[in-house]
């Protein structure tokens, strides 16, 4: 368990499936994630906490709660030995621009780098996800590449943004 002023992360429980599978009825959700809306059905929200929650040495996911109730997940999965891959979503709209984010992925790049052991931890994004675009600056990422158009949201193709931030900088910031 992590814990900020704002947030805590926290293992995942059964009783937040209904709540996933609330966000995950959200086109907008999809849109920000850069993938096709669909309605998912519980049974696919159950396999997909099963999944997240399944113990192993190459990911990590946690809940995100805050004022005592599920608003989303975030983890680190290991791409290649020492880099990670940060993977976020806040479902509850009501805590979006007010931080949340921000805190949740400075709490789990210092669990990266402090306890997984990290070297590096990266993430991909879309362009129209701007708001998602200055929380990660903000946290220290830097933008890496930009594959144009590659991402097909709300009837265009668009980029998408390739961030990440190595241990080096992470600890610097540290500092400051």
């Amino acid at each position: 368990m992590l814990k900020g002023e704002k947030v805590l992360l926290r293992a995942l429980k059964r009783e937040d499936i209904g709540r996933m599978h609330e966000f995950n009825q959200d086109i907008e959700m999809y849109i920000l994630n850069g993938t096709l809306p669909h309605v998912m059905p519980y049974e696919k929200v159950e396999k997909n906490y099963e999944r997240m929650v399944e113990r192993n040495s190459e990911k990590e996911y946690f809940a995100i709660e805050a004022d005592g109730k599920y608003i989303g997940f975030c983890g680190l999965n290991l791409v290649y030995p020492g880099v990670h891959r940060l993977r976020i979503g806040i479902g509850d709209r009501k805590y979006w621009e007010k931080g949340y984010g921000r805190e949740a992925v400075k709490l789990l790049l210092h669990y990266g780098f402090h306890y997984f052991g990290a070297r590096r931890i990266d993430l991909g994004t879309n362009a129209k996800n701007e708001r998602a675009i200055r929380c990660f600056k903000a946290c220290g990422f830097v933008e890496e590449g930009r594959p144009r158009k590659v991402i097909w949201i709300d009837g265009d193709y668009v980029d998408q943004v390739n961030m990440g931030i190595m241990r080096e900088e992470w600890n610097a910031i540290q500092q400051e």
